[in-house]
């Protein structure tokens, strides 16, 4: 803002204070962006009801403004908001004094994570640590995941912030194709990015399956660091919004992306198998549960391994639920279905 009588620059910050059941209802919402502070303290203890969705509308209503965040200890919308990743202050007071910490919001928030890797007990805790940092840094991402590429050749995903994003890694890894299997392999581009997979066609088989979940902007960030040659990897970052992830910072995924590679290069190999091998078990509990799945329908339709599996994959999309979530319900539940007559549609 500038000052009428001498034509100075003041950067200032607005406090909001909200009640209720719902942000959206709020009308001085709507008039933030005319004020353009330079921060929106959002002070959220006397809300009733807040969802993850009310979380967006609060940020878009900040306009160019940040979007800061206090709540009493306990309150709803606190543990929405951690849930999330969401750095939460407990009053505007603190908040306030947030604001004037000169390392700002991302310098804070590397630090604070900075803490949590000294104290984690392990390497798959510091890997958590870092997809859950790169989901509070990027609020465009709406999944994060980290790939290893182990030295026999094999993938595994070592860390997500939802089931959901490691399915669509391990899609990858069965197809031989995607974003984040190309960028975990040597010497490729340190980003690999797309703004619309429906549009793109370096993938075409996992683009299909991932677009018709819909999922529509991917960004891989190799695990690359001079001093850990050996360590092969990658960071990735999925939205459901097209080009959703074009204004993230590079700068601050990359970093992400170090910390990882040091992460695993200065574990022993001991620890580095054991992460792979609980991956790996996890891994083959959803690769038995859809081979259950297949059994099924290829004893009751006559179907090859193949025909059964893109069977499965069709109703997946069209559910829109997850294809091990959908296996596993035929698994357990085929002793209650009737088998269908071949012209009648099919069940799953």
């Amino acid at each position: 803002m500038v000052e009428p009588d001498t034509g100075t620059t003041v950067e200032y910050s607005v406090v909001v204070r909200l009640s209720g059941d719902c942000p959206r209802s709020c009308a001085e919402l709507a008039a933030l962006p005319a004020f353009a502070p330079k921060a929106v303290i959002f002070e959220l203890s006397g809300l009733t009801a807040f969802a993850r969705e009310g979380l967006a509308v609060l940020r878009e209503s900040a306009g160019a403004g940040r979007a800061v965040f206090a709540c009493r200890p306990g309150g709803v919308a606190r543990r929405v908001l951690e849930a999330e990743g969401v750095r939460v202050a407990d009053s505007v007071a603190a908040a306030l004094a947030d604001e004037d910490d000169p390392l700002g919001p991302s310098g804070v928030a590397f630090r604070s994570l900075t803490e949590r890797l000294l104290t984690a007990p392990s390497v798959g805790a510091v890997l958590q640590h870092i997809v859950d940092a790169a989901a509070s840094l990027v609020p465009a991402a709406d999944l994060v995941s980290i790939t290893l590429l182990a030295p026999d050749g094999r993938f595994h995903t070592a860390a997500y912030t939802d089931p959901a994003a490691a399915e669509l890694d391990r899609l990858q890894y069965e197809l031989g194709e995607g974003p984040c299997h190309d960028a975990a392999l040597p010497d490729r581009p340190e980003f690999i990015e797309r703004a619309d997979l429906r549009a793109t066609g370096t993938w075409p088989d996992w683009a299909a399956v991932a677009s018709g979940l819909g999922w529509r902007s991917v960004l891989a960030i190799a695990l690359t660091d001079d001093t850990v040659p050996r360590v092969s990897g990658a960071l990735n970052l999925y939205a459901r919004t097209p080009g959703g992830l074009a204004g993230a910072d590079r700068d601050i995924v990359l970093l992400l992306a170090s910390h990882a590679a040091l992460a695993v290069a200065e574990t022993d190999a001991v620890t580095r198998h054991e992460l792979h091998q609980a991956q790996l078990r996890t891994a083959l509990d959803s690769r038995d549960v859809i081979g259950q799945a297949k059994g099924i329908l290829m004893a009751r339709r006559g179907l090859d391994a193949d025909a059964a599996f893109e069977l499965l994959r069709r109703a997946s999309q069209q559910l829109n639920v997850k294809l091990v979530q959908l296996a596993g319900t035929l698994a357990r539940r085929h002793a209650e279905l009737d088998v269908v007559a071949p012209e009648e549609p099919d069940p799953v």
